[in-house]
């Protein structure tokens, strides 16, 4: 697991199990994405934790379900959470101040 942490003591990284997050003291999660199933097409997509627009993060506070633009798509559940790992992991396209790009819907 890599972790970053900042000059003020912030620690930024993946969330995961292996680490007992609450001895380490307070903690504050913030959710980079969600990994949902679309019935009309019958695929999974990874869609933006936090909407770039301000109506649609108005809309996902009052309506609380995601609203953030859709970043990638996938055949199977687990190809879009190694999708999502790989593209969230400190270092990678969608780590804050790298900018993450997104992805068009599928063809067909």
């Amino acid at each position: 697991m890599k972790l970053r942490i900042t000059p003020d003591g912030t620690v930024r990284g993946l969330w995961d199990d292996a680490i007992d997050w609450p001895t380490l003291g307070r903690i504050a999660v913030r959710r980079a994405s969600h990994v949902e199933f679309c019935p009309r097409r019958q695929q999974w997509y990874v869609q933006s934790g936090r909407p770039r627009s301000w109506w649609r993060r108005v809309l996902q506070r009052v309506l609380r379900r995601p609203f953030g633009e859709v970043l990638h798509w996938a055949a199977t559940r687990s190809s879009a959470l190694t999708w999502e790992r790989e593209h969230f992991a400190p270092g990678g396209p969608g780590w804050p101040g790298r900018g993450a790009g997104h992805a068009p819907p599928p063809s067909g």
